[in-house]
């Protein structure tokens, strides 16, 4: 095999870029000693006689014979003396091999042979994602032993599976688990240019897999999932984080990592479907019966139920780090989003408030959304019986809040409320501590889509609104709506008296989603480049920066002069 040949297989995983920074590469012990986290009792023989019977090939095979014309360029960073280093070192020496295409051979036995060194090694690596199929090829093993046997299309389709997710897991597996794991040697800053411009197809296509069947394999992990004892449990557990639910073992472990499997595959086919290559998924909105697709882990889905609604399920009530006030449903949608990119997809985290205008006074949040919750007090400071959160209010520049001093005045006097309630609770609260509980954002001079999308931004996505029209694609139409963005921009008015001129409406809503994937992208770019311009980037950034700071206050100090 020469560069000049198309590499396929498991072979053709090391043509991407951070192949397997996210995930595992295992050799056959390591593999044995993951199963039995995950409830399998194997061992290296019966790992061999599921090669022998090609129900669960590893991944790669490391051979002591080097090919010339089996080498393949990759460049990857090898990360040192592991399973990964040694893929890689394999591969560059023509000494990797796919056991999935060269068949098992009793000349590569898995148990170090008598008389051999004690550093021999037979060579055998498995991908962490083969484990999700382990469960299956032992019961088909079962089978054979008793003289019956699967068709060999279920072993085929397994296969495919993993090789999907060991491709897909650079760009997803991520922000799945809400950790991105940083590898020696590898820029950081490219891992996340990677991960938001990575195509699913492009990724898909270099292990021949068609994308139609990712909600089949999706639903397919889902349903295996759904036998797990903690079943029940999943609207807490999809709000667990990597680190909470990875300390689980047997079923319920195995569980886990099979809807993080399905949630990998089905992030690829949303982004797919977004693009036109494949069906989009079923809308759940109202459905009245249970399907796999409600399993999904991610608290992000529509049919998930919230960690307040959850917990209040189940006996208890999260407090936000952050509450997010914003006026309008482009702003909710927008900012949302825009937080679930950088991994705030957890109410406890941020909360995305509504306030339905710039006129709204957010005067009650103040008092009893933010105020902190004191407990006792010790020796020079009050312990906190929860978690403090802080406001942040984004706003157009207009009414209570349309001057600098004007919002000051107003920001001072949301302070002085939750002062005054802290005071009921016989406590009282230093200025240090208080300022940072209450933040005011404007867009600008402008409103929120004028003030975040340009003209040549926004031109386009109205069309698409229009589309339909017969006068809608002409130049006098578009010349038109250029007008009445000019128009708008100098009078500072919201972009629905643009929509209302051009006789579209009010489609807020709708037009929110058309700007979604570019502001996606403007998003991805100013924030890994570390200098956000765009307006709701920067709101971004600070309400980070706040949850970051007050996530570690645990109590008040109690200021000089006061005696409780």
């Amino acid at each position: 095999m020469n560069n000049s040949q198309r590499i396929r297989g498991s072979l053709a995983l090391l043509q991407i870029p951070f192949i397997f920074t996210q995930d595992d590469l295992l050799t056959t012990e390591k593999f044995v000693s993951e199963a039995k986290d995950r409830g399998h009792r194997i061992d290296l023989d019966t790992l061999q006689a599921l090669h022998v019977h090609n129900l669960l090939a590893p991944l790669f095979r490391v051979s002591d014979t080097a090919v010339v014309g089996r080498r393949i360029k990759v460049d990857i960073p090898i990360t040192g003396n592991n399973s990964f280093g040694w893929v890689v070192e394999a591969a560059r020496a023509g000494r990797l091999r796919d056991p999935a295409e060269e068949g098992y051979s009793v000349a590569l036995p898995y148990r170090r042979p008598e008389g051999t060194d004690h550093d021999w090694w037979n060579g055998f690596i498995y991908s962490s994602w083969q484990l999700l199929d382990l469960g299956r090829a032992l019961t088909i093993y079962s089978w054979v032993q008793h003289g019956i046997r699967d068709p060999a299309t279920s072993v085929t389709r397994d296969r495919q599976r993993f090789l999907a997710l060991a491709a897909l897991s650079p760009r997803y597996l991520s922000g799945v688990l809400g950790w991105l794991r940083t590898v020696p040697g590898s820029d950081e800053d490219a891992m996340w240019r990677f991960r938001s411009e990575a195509s699913a197809l492009d990724l898909l296509q270099v292990v021949d897999y068609d994308p139609a069947q990712l909600k089949g394999h999706a639903e397919g992990l889902l349903g295996d999932a759904h036998d797990d004892p903690l079943t029940k449990l999943l609207p807490l557990l999809r709000h667990m984080s990597y680190k909470g639910w990875s300390q689980l073992r047997g079923e319920p472990l195995d569980a886990m990592w099979k809807r993080v499997g399905a949630e990998v595959l089905l992030r690829a086919h949303e982004d797919l479907a977004r693009a036109g290559h494949v069906k989009q998924l079923p809308d759940l909105t109202g459905e009245t019966w249970w399907t796999v697709l409600h399993d999904r882990l991610s608290a992000r889905h529509e049919e998930a139920e919230t960690l307040e609604r959850a917990l209040g399920d189940f006996g208890l009530s999260p407090y936000p780090r952050v509450i997010l006030l914003v006026e309008g449903e482009t702003e909710l949608l927008h900012t949302k989003r825009l937080l679930a990119e950088i991994g705030f997809t957890k109410p406890q985290q941020v909360r995305v408030q509504r306030a339905k205008g710039s006129k709204a006074s957010p005067h009650l949040i103040a008092r009893y959304g933010v105020t902190p919750r004191v407990g006792r007090r010790l020796g020079d400071r009050w312990l906190l019986d929860a978690t403090p959160t802080a406001l942040v209010v984004a706003t157009d520049a207009e009414n209570r809040w349309a001057t600098p001093e004007q919002r000051e005045r107003e920001r001072l006097a949301l302070l002085e409320a939750i002062r005054e309630e802290v005071r009921s609770q016989g406590a009282d609260i230093g200025h240090d501590y208080l300022d940072f509980l209450v933040a005011v954002h404007v867009w600008g001079a402008d409103s929120y889509e004028l003030a975040n999308f340009t003209d040549d931004e926004l031109v386009p996505a109205i069309s698409r609104l229009a589309a339909g029209r017969h006068d809608a694609e002409s130049s006098a139409w578009q010349q038109e709506l250029r007008s009445q963005l000019e128009t708008a921009r100098a009078a500072h008015d919201d972009v629905k008296v643009v929509l209302g001129r051009m006789k579209l409406g009010n489609p807020k809503v709708r037009l929110a989603e058309e700007l979604w994937p570019l502001l996606r992208t403007k998003f991805e770019r100013e924030w890994t480049a570390g200098e956000p311009v765009t307006p709701v980037v920067k709101l971004i950034a600070d309400v980070r920066r706040i949850y970051h700071r007050i996530s570690g206050i645990r109590a008040m100090v109690v200021p000089d002069g006061f005696n409780a």
